[in-house]
C-alpha cells in the first residue's frame, strides 16, 4: 500500500520499547485474591448479581451490564465473593482455577444476532483505548455502511509493547477475530496499520496472510512517529479519509480495532471465553523483568510489579498507559482492569518532573505538532479564560490529548492539563443542558400521553353511541378502525424514539467517552418504557377489536 497520504504534525519521542520487547509473552502465576471495579469500561458501572459468600468458578457472570453502553464483568479466578460493593467486587481464590465457559461458537455458520449476543454476553470492551462496549460498536452497522474494518496494530506510544507480542505469538487468531468484526459489519476489505519498528510481528502477520482470507487483508506497514495510532490519524494515513470534526470513523465507512480486542472477540466466540485477562506491558528502570504478561484482571499492581522484580528504593512513579497519556497511580493497591494495557515502573531519572512553567512565547512549535490540525496556543488562552464559546469555535473536543503539544512546548506549559479542565467543565454544562431538555421532553411527552388519552377515551365513548343509534355496526367499525390506526402511529413514534435515543446515546459515548451518561441512558430508558406502553396498548386495541369481529 502506498504511504503517500499523511496526517499533519506528529513527533518522535524516545521510544523505549527494548525493554519490554526482548522477552517472550507469558502468563502470570494465579492470584491469590482479586478486586474487579464495577467500572472498566465507559458507559454505566456494572450491577452486581452476586452476595458475599457465594462460590463463582473462572468467567461466571457476577456483574451485568448496567444500561445501554455498558459491559458485562465475570470472575478472574474461582473462589468466594468475599466482599460487593457500590464500586468493585472482590473474589478470594481457592487455587483451583476452574472455568465456566459459554458455548462454543462456529461463526461461519451463525447469524450476526448470535454473534452480537456472544460479544455482550462475554464483557468485551476495547482493549486499546477508552473500554468502549464492543457489541454497541459492532452495531454500528445500523446506521452507517462500512466498507473497511481497519487494526490499528500502530501503537505509537513509547514503552508500550502489548499489541506487538499479541501479533508475534497470535496473528493467525487476530486476523480470525479481524474476520468475525467484519462479517457482523459488513466490511469487505481489512487494513493492518502497523509501524516499522515491529519487525517480528510484521513477519508474524506475512506467514499469516499466506493462508486465504473470506475478506481480503492488507498490511500497510508505516512509518513510525507519534499519534499515528490515533484513529483519525491512521485512517487518514491508509485510507486518506477525513473523519469530520466531532464524528466518527463510522461516518467514512471505517471500523477500527486493536489486535488485543479482536483476540478477545475470537476467544469469546470460538472457545466461549468471556473477558478475564489480558496483555500487559511491564517496563520502567525500577523493574528487573520487565516483558509482557498475561495478567488475570482484578490483580494486585503491586503484586503484579514485584513478580517482576520491583526495586522499591529507586521507584519514583508508577504510569498506567503510556508517557505520554497515560496516569499516574496515586497507589500500587489499584487492580488491573480492561483498560491496563501498560504500567511503567520508572526512576526519578527515567520520567524526571517537568521544569517550573515559563510565560508562553508564542513560537508556534505546538500548532506544528498537532495531528489534528488545531490551534493549541489559541485554545490554551481561551482555555485559562473560561471563553467556552471561543473553545467550541477552535473545536476543543477534536483534541486527542496525545500531549505532543506538551512536549514540545519550550515553556513547559501544561497544555493537556489546561484542555482537559476545560473539557471536564464544558461536559458539566451539556449535562445541565441535557437535564433540562429531558426534562421538557418528559413534559411535553406527557401531555401528548394525556391528549393520546383523552382522544381515545372521547373515539370510544362516540362508537359505543353510534353503535346504539344505527342498525348496522358500520359506524362503530370505522370509529374503531381511526382509534387502531392512531393507536399504529402512536408505536411507530415510539418506536422510532428509542431508535433515536440508542443512535444519540451511542454517538456521544464513542465521541466524548469521559461524559457522563446518565441523562442519556435515563431518556433511552424512559423512551422505552414508552415504546411499552404503546405496544400494550396496541395489542389491547387489536384483541378487542378480534372479539368484536368474532360470530
Amino acid at each position: 500500500m502506498s504511504n503517500a497520504f499523511d496526517f499533519p504534525g506528529g513527533i518522535y519521542p524516545p521510544e523505549r520499547k527494548q525493554r519490554s520487547n526482548q522477552s517472550a509473552l507469558i502468563e502470570t502465576p494465579l492470584p491469590r485474591r482479586v478486586t474487579l471495579p464495577l467500572q472498566q469500561h465507559s458507559g454505566q458501572p456494572a450491577k452486581p448479581c452476586v452476595a458475599q459468600g457465594n462460590a463463582v468458578k473462572v468467567g461466571s457472570v457476577i456483574a451485568k451490564r448496567e444500561g445501554m453502553v455498558s459491559s458485562a464483568l465475570h470472575a478472574s479466578i474461582s473462589g468466594t465473593v468475599s466482599e460487593v460493593s457500590t464500586t468493585q467486587i472482590s473474589i478470594e481464590g481457592d487455587g483451583q482455577d476452574e472455568w465456566l465457559r459459554l458455548p462454543p461458537l462456529v461463526w461461519q455458520n451463525v447469524e450476526p444476532h448470535a454473534l452480537l449476543e456472544r460479544l455482550n454476553e462475554s464483557g468485551i470492551v476495547g482493549l486499546g483505548g477508552a473500554g468502549f462496549p464492543t457489541h454497541i460498536k459492532a452495531r454500528v452497522v445500523e446506521q452507517h455502511t462500512i466498507h473497511t474494518l481497519v487494526i490499528n496494530a500502530a501503537e505509537c506510544e513509547p514503552y508500550i509493547t502489548a499489541d506487538d507480542l499479541t501479533l508475534r505469538h497470535y496473528a493467525n487468531e487476530v486476523l480470525e477475530g479481524a474476520q468475525i468484526i467484519a462479517k457482523l459489519c459488513g466490511a469487505q476489505h481489512i487494513v493492518i496499520g502497523i509501524e516499522d519498528n515491529k519487525p517480528e510481528a510484521i513477519d508474524a502477520l506475512k506467514q499469516a496472510l499466506t493462508n486465504s482470507q473470506p475478506v481480503p487483508v492488507e498490511l500497510a506497514v508505516i512509518a513510525t512517529r507519534y499519534p499515528s495510532g490515533g484513529e483519525r490519524q491512521l485512517i487518514k494515513k491508509l485510507l486518506d479519509l477525513n473523519v469530520p470534526s466531532g464524528g466518527l470513523p463510522a461516518d467514512v465507512g471505517v471500523l477500527c480495532h486493536n489486535p488485543g480486542t479482536l483476540l478477545a472477540i475470537l476467544h469469546a466466540v470460538r472457545d466461549g471465553q468471556p473477558l478475564v485477562s489480558r496483555v500487559v506491558t511491564l517496563t520502567g528502570e525500577a523493574i528487573t523483568q520487565p516483558g509482557n504478561r498475561w495478567v488475570r484482571l482484578g490483580t494486585s499492581v503491586r503484586e503484579l510489579l514485584e513478580q517482576a522484580g520491583l526495586n522499591t528504593p529507586e521507584l519514583h512513579q508508577v504510569i498506567q498507559g503510556g508517557p505520554m497519556m497515560g496516569t499516574p497511580l496515586l497507589t500500587l493497591d489499584t487492580p488491573v482492569t480492561k483498560l491496563t494495557n501498560c504500567l511503567i515502573a520508572a526512576t526519578l531519572e527515567e520520567l524526571p518532573p517537568p521544569p517550573a512553567e515559563s510565560p508562553c512565547i508564542r513560537c508556534g512549535e505546538c500548532e506544528s505538532v498537532c495531528p489534528v490540525a488545531l490551534l493549541p496556543q489559541q485554545l490554551h488562552w481561551y482555555a485559562r479564560a473560561q471563553d467556552d464559546a471561543k473553545l467550541e469555535r477552535y473545536h476543543l473536543f477534536d483534541c486527542i490529548e496525545c500531549g505532543a503539544c506538551s512536549y514540545v512546548c519550550p515553556s513547559h506549559i501544561p497544555l493537556v492539563v489546561d484542555y482537559r479542565e476545560a473539557k471536564s467543565r464544558l461536559r458539566l454544562q451539556r449535562i445541565e443542558t441535557a437535564k433540562a431538555e429531558h426534562a421538557k421532553h418528559r413534559f411535553e411527552f406527557r401531555q401528548a400521553r394525556l391528549a393520546r388519552e383523552e382522544a381515545e377515551k372521547q373515539a370510544r365513548k362516540q362508537a359505543r353511541q353510534a353503535q346504539q343509534r344505527r342498525p348496522s355496526n358500520t359506524a362503530a367499525t370505522n370509529s374503531e378502525k381511526v382509534d387502531l390506526r392512531g393507536l399504529r402511529i402512536a408505536h411507530a413514534a415510539a418506536k422510532a424514539s428509542v431508535k433515536k435515543a440508542e443512535k444519540t446515546l451511542a454517538r456521544v459515548a464513542q465521541e466524548d467517552p469521559k461524559q457522563s451518561l446518565d441523562d442519556l441512558e435515563m431518556q433511552l430508558a424512559t423512551a422505552q418504557e414508552n415504546l411499552k406502553a404503546a405496544e400494550l396498548q396496541l395489542a389491547q386495541a387489536r384483541e378487542q377489536q378480534s372479539n368484536e369481529e368474532s360470530p
